[in-house]
């Protein structure tokens, strides 16, 4: 039998019902969605430069707060 943790993450209440209705879409669980990106998460925090000792505590911010991300980095073509 495989052994997991439980973790609580508090988050605002829109941002709730997004991430509920999104894992509905994808037919999954918050739970799976969750695990399958902290799966992921050490290479992204590597690439992002995250300071090492980190950012302590930060409130959590609604969908609408967060800035859209910056388009990748696309190959210099030259003509």
């Amino acid at each position: 039998m495989r052994r997991v943790k439980n973790i609580t993450v508090a988050v605002p209440v829109d941002l709730y019902r997004q991430t509920r209705r999104l894992a509905a879409e994808y037919d999954t669980t918050v739970t799976a969605m969750v695990a399958y990106l902290l799966e992921r998460l050490p290479i992204h925090v590597e690439k992002a430069r995250f300071p090492k000792g980190g950012i302590k505590h930060r409130r959590v911010r609604s969908p609408q707060e967060i800035p859209p991300s910056p388009p990748p980095d696309l190959p210099q073509i030259s003509l």
